[in-house]
């Protein structure tokens, strides 16, 4: 357990350097004589202070929603706070009213946003909470009205639970150490490119633990393009490993995902033992400094993953409530046709797409998927015929196909994934045997009217290889 230190502060004075140094956690409180009461506990040297700004005032864009107390039985104590609340008249795909966003603040510190993405749908939306200090602490929250101006019903917050996380528990390891995220300067009040969830991957080895967490956003505003998302990564979301640590019995590594996606040491600072990290490009990578102002914050719950032979998104499908807000953003940022049309590569409404999981191993090739409607000898293709818009990575992955409105599934007739040798860069001198290895077929579902996967298409062990210029059909809904 942290040991814990007390000192008092006067107004523009600061304890010494060696009283501050290695410490991961303080929060102040101000009393009438402007004195300023600090807790500092004190823990590993690779734990730096992280200074908190003060919740605004109510009245400044604020209303307070619900205030709780929270006692803290040990130093540094961590909590999971779960939320049952909805946000009536809010709607994800028109501007002003996409989401009520909730403002917390304990003992008068802001410590993180939390946005009802579900909208009027009653939901539990968790969030972590600590290192606190031994003691009573006092939660208040607050609907930020500045992220949704046209919004006139106020957020409601049917229920407030804190549990507190027993931080010897080996399963806990991986909620204590769960990144903190500052949302990119440039998204602030906009619904765009928000942290939906997080997971976490781990794997063990022989003296070592290796924990990879990933993020889900909304969207990305640069990078890969919407058609090109949905044709090599079968989504408009983005996901993005963010933060990864290995442990071994003496030793503890950690490292996070910055520009042009290169693997950095993690040196920034923590809270606690949670690592701060910062959005700070379009297409949401990641820093350990800021790079500016970086006011609003989220603090998610990691839920662990298991995706052995799997598609990493099939991490949405075990939570389809992202898949509304993947499509309705896209509505809302006016990023699609407005009568789908399969034959042109732009985007059109989520709901005209067949999803399609599969796992191959590839050699200087690139694979796409390709449907067939029952009474049509038309094949509908996920590339429209576009190099660029291939799948040229091995693994599980996911594509779509984009097929005329009010496709359900009976109508799929048939499946083929097609092969071609990957594109060159220039300079470049192609594979000197290109092959595909396709394994399997995982999946093939829709969305149904409410933006939700529909029952999935039996999957198939294929175990074929595919060479550039050649196909493997399969029948549907046999």
């Amino acid at each position: 357990m942290a040991r814990g230190c007390a000192f008092i502060t006067i107004r523009g004075r600061r304890p010494p350097a060696e009283t501050r140094r290695d410490c991961y956690a303080y929060t102040c409180r101000r009393s009438a004589t402007l004195i300023w009461s600090c807790i500092l506990l004190c823990g590993p040297a690779r734990q730096p202070c992280v200074p908190q700004s003060r919740t605004p005032a109510p009245g400044a864009g604020h209303v307070v929603l619900q205030s709780v107390d929270i006692r803290s039985d040990e130093d540094g104590g961590e909590f999971r706070l779960s939320l049952r609340a909805r946000s009536r008249g809010a709607s994800w795909e028109i501007k002003g009213k996409e989401a009520g966003a909730l403002s917390l603040s304990v003992d008068g510190l802001y410590d993180q946003h939390i946005f009802l993405v579900r909208g009027p749908e009653e939901s539990i939306y968790e969030a972590l909470l600590g290192p606190l200090p031994k003691g009573n602490h006092h939660l208040r929250i607050d609907w930020d009205r500045s992220w949704a101006p046209a919004l006139d019903v106020s957020p409601e917050i049917l229920q407030v639970q804190a549990a507190a996380l027993d931080r010897s528990h080996p399963r806990n390891e991986r909620v204590v150490r769960a990144p903190i995220i500052y949302l990119r300067a440039d998204t602030i009040g906009r619904f765009s490119d928000v942290p939906l969830f997080l997971y976490c991957e781990e794997e063990q080895r022989v003296r070592a633990t290796e924990v990879v967490y990933t993020v889900i956003l909304s969207n990305e505003d640069g990078g890969t393009s919407t058609r090109n998302l949905l044709a090599r990564w079968g989504r408009t979301t983005d996901i993005e490993w963010c933060y990864a640590y290995d442990r071994e019995e003496n030793a503890f590594v950690d490292r996070f995902q910055g520009r042009d996606h290169e693997t950095f040491p993690f040196q920034g600072k923590y809270l606690g033992m949670h690592p701060i990290l910062y959005d700070v490009a379009r297409n949401n990578i990641f820093a350990d400094t800021p790079a500016g102002d970086a006011p609003v914050r989220v603090r998610l719950v990691p839920v662990h993953a298991l995706l052995e032979g799997k598609a990493r998104e099939t991490v949405m499908d075990r939570f389809p409530w992202i898949y509304p807000i993947m499509a309705k953003e896209m509505i809302r940022e006016q990023k699609l046709e407005t009568v789908g049309d399969p034959y042109t590569p732009r985007p059109s409404d989520h709901r005209n797409y067949a999803y399609v999981d599969f796992c191959s191993e590839q050699a200087g090739t690139a694979l796409w998927a390709e449907v067939q409607l029952r009474g049509s000898k038309r094949w509908y293709r996920s590339d429209h015929g576009d190099p660029e818009s291939r799948i040229g990575r091995s693994g599980c992955v996911r594509t779509s196909v984009e097929l005329p409105p009010g496709t359900v599934p009976s109508d799929l007739k048939a499946l083929r994934i097609g092969c071609a040798g990957a594109p060159l860069s220039e300079g470049e001198t192609p594979a000197g045997n290109p092959a595909a290895h396709l394994d399997s077929v995982l999946q093939v579902f829709l969305l149904d009217s409410d933006y939700r996967p529909s029952p999935s298409l039996p999957g198939r062990n294929i175990r074929r290889i595919l060479r550039p210029g050649q196909y493997r059909t399969l029948r549907l809904g046999e």
